[in-house]
């Protein structure tokens, strides 16, 4: 692995690395994102947050917003994967988007906001609607992800005031024993609009990507969205076997 920019900044090393044909971004150890152009799934566990939307049929996702962009690897796996119109990413670190856009090559479609993600969303949730919600907030501590906003019924009803009738909004939570505490799971309102829900986790990771729905998460569509993919992408062929779905799609009970 090659070390192609690095930087110390207010306390923080970024590091972009490339292997191969993939590039990645790490600060202060942490890797924060990783993109291969030729391989947009490829095993990692970027790709389970992308995972939810080829729930869905690639017309109906116009509009995405992603906070904690990062340095855009779930956006430039959208981007290649889903089309959508357009890809509103937010980062609190104005580095990360720079990054973005100088080494990871984000598409056109990305509008990318350096800002502190609660107070856009807060000034913002009134107007912004969006098909897809991602919510990836973390930084780091000790070298280790480290969350930066807290996860409470508050925070997910702003969301779910952004999220149009039908939309999927996608959490990925490093701690794996905090999924079953997810307000959508203990809220009583929330549970009942977010009917729908799937977890993925991949091996390697302790990670669990959480997605919520008013709508099925239909399999029929993944599948054919798969399919889509491998024959447009050799690469990717057989990389779904990595990924495992560890709930049922009924969100009727926290169990």
């Amino acid at each position: 692995m090659a070390i192609i920019w690095q930087r110390s900044l207010d306390g923080k090393l970024y590091e972009v690395r490339t292997a191969g044909a993939s590039v990645r971004l790490y600060r202060n150890g942490v890797n924060h994102s990783q993109w291969n152009p030729n391989r947009p799934l490829a095993g990692s566990i970027w790709d389970l947050i992308v995972v939810p939307t080829l729930y869905r049929k690639p017309e109906t996702i116009g509009d995405v917003l992603m906070l904690g962009f990062g340095a855009g690897a779930v956006g430039c796996q959208m981007a290649a994967l889903i089309a959508p119109q357009r890809i509103v990413g937010i980062d609190l670190d104005p580095i990360h988007l720079s990054i973005a856009q100088g080494f990871f090559e984000c598409p056109d479609i990305c509008e990318l906001v350096a800002a502190d993600a609660v107070e856009w969303v807060e000034s913002s949730c009134e107007e912004a609607r969006f098909d897809v919600i991602v919510e990836d907030l973390y930084g780091e501590a000790e070298g280790l992800p480290a969350r930066c906003v807290t996860m409470d019924a508050a925070w997910c009803r702003s969301l779910g005031q952004m999220l149009r009738p039908g939309g999927v909004l996608i959490f990925n939570l490093v701690e794996p024993d905090k999924v079953a505490h997810l307000p959508m799971f203990r809220d009583a309102a929330l549970r009942r609009r977010f009917s729908e829900s799937i977890t993925y986790r991949i091996e390697g990771y302790e990670n669990r990507v959480v997605a919520f729905s008013e709508a099925p998460f239909n399999p029929a569509i993944l599948k054919a969205n798969l399919r889509a993919i491998e024959r447009r992408y050799p690469a990717c062929r057989g990389v779904a076997r990595r990924y495992t779905k560890c709930r049922r799609s009924s969100n009727s009970s926290p169990h």
